[in-house]
Order: C-alpha cells, then sequence, then structure tokens
C-alpha cells in the first residue's frame, strides 16, 4: 500500500470510514474501513483491513482475512496511516498463507492412461 500524504488516513475515506479507492496488497483486493467506535463499545476506534474472494460464477464467497487494529496509540486519536498499511500488509501476509494452506488441499493431478 502505497500511503497518500494528502489524506489523513493515506488513503481517502468515505462517510461511513470506507476506503474510497481500491487498495491492492501483493496482488490481492483489499477492503480497508476505519471506524470511529465498534458497536457496543464507546471511544474504540479501530482499523479493518479484510480479503474476501469470489468464484467466477459468483457461487461462492470466501474470506480469506480480516485484520482488526486499534486505529490510534497513546493517549489521544490521531489519524496514523502506518496502522492503516499494518492492518492492509498483515490482511495480505495471512490471505496467502490461507491459499498456500488450500493448495496443499488439492489432489494431485492424474495423468490419464495411455492408449
Amino acid at each position: 500500500m502505497i500511503i497518500d500524504p494528502n489524506e489523513p488516513w493515506g488513503l481517502p475515506l468515505d462517510y461511513m470510514g470506507r476506503a474510497t479507492e481500491m487498495v491492492i496488497e501483493q496482488g490481492l483486493p483489499v477492503a480497508v474501513t476505519v471506524a470511529d467506535a465498534e458497536p457496543g463499545r464507546r471511544d474504540s476506534p479501530t482499523i479493518t483491513a479484510s480479503i474476501t474472494v469470489m468464484s467466477p460464477d459468483y457461487t461462492m464467497t470466501a474470506q480469506l482475512s480480516v485484520v482488526t487494529l486499534a486505529a490510534y496509540t497513546g493517549t489521544s486519536w490521531e489519524p496514523e496511516p502506518l496502522l492503516v498499511k499494518t492492518a492492509v500488509e498483515q490482511a495480505a501476509a495471512e490471505a496467502l498463507g490461507h491459499l498456500e494452506w488450500l493448495a496443499t488441499l488439492l489432489p494431485e493431478p492424474t495423468t490419464p492412461p495411455a492408449p
């Protein structure tokens, strides 16, 4: 992820805290959200980066990674783009690890018998 120095969080966000531009990390699209609070908790801003893949025919969805980090360090809450970058990188690393593991579950291709 390339941090945009013109944006407080390093990337443009909409009114709901969702990234308005596609974030690509290690070839994977990452959905990024910066939330000012979690449901049922006050004053707990978070950054969430998630990677979800869908089959070409849209019949199956698999969430490969979800990383949630506290959106602040220390005692004050100020935008910290490096935390967004960290969440994105962790999500991509987890997703790639899951894809590598899933590849080990595929059966070995068989060679058809010679005629």
